[in-house]
């Protein structure tokens, strides 16, 4: 458990980091392997870490008691249902009517979808992380991509989720309609570059919290695991190019070096690493936020795709109070 440290003239430590992990490559076993490595690192360094996982991933992981009991040690979190399976996110939330893709979100994130049809089947997504974590509270969340949309995080709300990571909404945790926003990754795909480094201990020096994003499936492959679903879902589920042992060895001594220096940090109580979840005291006032902005950057993935969405800006407009009907109640029902 984390404790708040205090310097020795009484000031609370200023400085947090989040350190992130996308553990989403339910296709290839070595990201498998992978993952228990950097949770051997984590542990070694005496480092928590926050692993936002897919309903996919947590369905895979039942295989994989040792490694589901060392992600017990750290803080869990949501990262969707199917991920990049199509319709994505922005796609099946693309709809004119505000309650209708508030309901299609639940129906969606509760159910198990067919990683080559899109379909729902059956009961899966948060329902398979909280069966695989049944002592956990699961709270928090990440958009893939951070392409998130207005009414599925409200029907996430219903489901628990009262902490997003997916929005650049502020550069500080603020709440807005009782969901506390964590800042935008300050680096969003890290890969152990110096310049990386640089990122992080600048970014430290002025901001009091901070968020990392590393993905383990790109320890082991050459490109993204979910490129095979940018034009449409797949005949069939293909590992993309794996790394050589040599190019993944390097990543990982590249990891380690960057868990000594947190650990270091840390260790001086200069840094606090992925403490729990807090209500912040600031409020997101909305009426200093640039919404066509957030809007455009929650959509990025829809031009790899090659969707043009129709409805969403309407969504953002509404979230935001910037269009009448803002305060109409959805039906919270959600789905059990």
């Amino acid at each position: 458990m984390h404790r708040k440290v205090k310097l020795s003239n009484g000031i609370s430590l200023l400085h947090k980091l989040f350190l992130t992990f996308d553990t989403e490559d339910f296709i290839s076993e070595n990201s498998i392997r992978v993952l228990h490595e950097i949770l051997g690192g984590l542990k070694r360094y005496e480092i928590k870490a926050l692993f936002f996982i897919t309903g996919h991933m947590a369905e895979k992981l039942r295989n994989s008691p040792l490694i589901v009991d060392l992600l017990n040690e750290h803080q869990i979190g949501y990262h969707s249902s199917s991920h990049s399976v199509r319709p994505t996110i922005f796609e099946f939330t693309d709809v004119e009517d505000y309650e209708e893709a508030y309901r299609i979100s639940l129906q969606r994130e509760t159910a198990h979808v067919n990683p080559l049809t899109g379909e729902v089947e059956g009961r899966g997504g948060i329902y398979a992380l909280t069966d695989l974590f049944p002592k956990r509270q699961i709270t928090a969340f990440r958009a893939p991509g951070q392409c998130w949309s207005p009414p599925h995080l409200e029907a996430l709300k219903s489901l628990g989720i009262t902490y997003d990571f997916s929005t650049n909404v502020s550069f500080m945790p603020v709440s807005y309609k009782g969901v506390t926003f964590y800042p935008y990754p300050i680096i969003g795909h890290w890969q152990g570059k110096f310049s990386e480094y640089r990122i992080l201990f600048i970014s430290l020096l002025r901001r009091k919290t901070i968020v990392v994003t590393i993905h383990p499936s790109m320890f082991v492959n050459q490109r993204e695991w979910d490129s095979i679903y940018c034009k449409t879902n797949p005949k069939k589920l293909i590992q993309p190019p794996v790394r050589s042992p040599k190019e993944t060895r390097f990543l990982l001594r590249r990891f380690d070096l960057l868990l000594k220096q947190i650990a270091s940090l840390q260790n001086m109580h200069l840094l606090e690493v992925t403490p729990n979840f807090e209500r912040p005291y600031r409020k997101l006032n909305v009426t200093k936020i640039d919404v066509e902005k957030f809007y455009r950057t929650s959509i990025r993935w829809a031009k790899r795709q090659n969707y043009k969405p129709k409805f969403l800006r309407h969504h953002f407009l509404r979230f935001f109070k910037i269009i009448p009907g803002a305060d109409h109640q959805l039906n919270k029902h959600a789905i059990r």
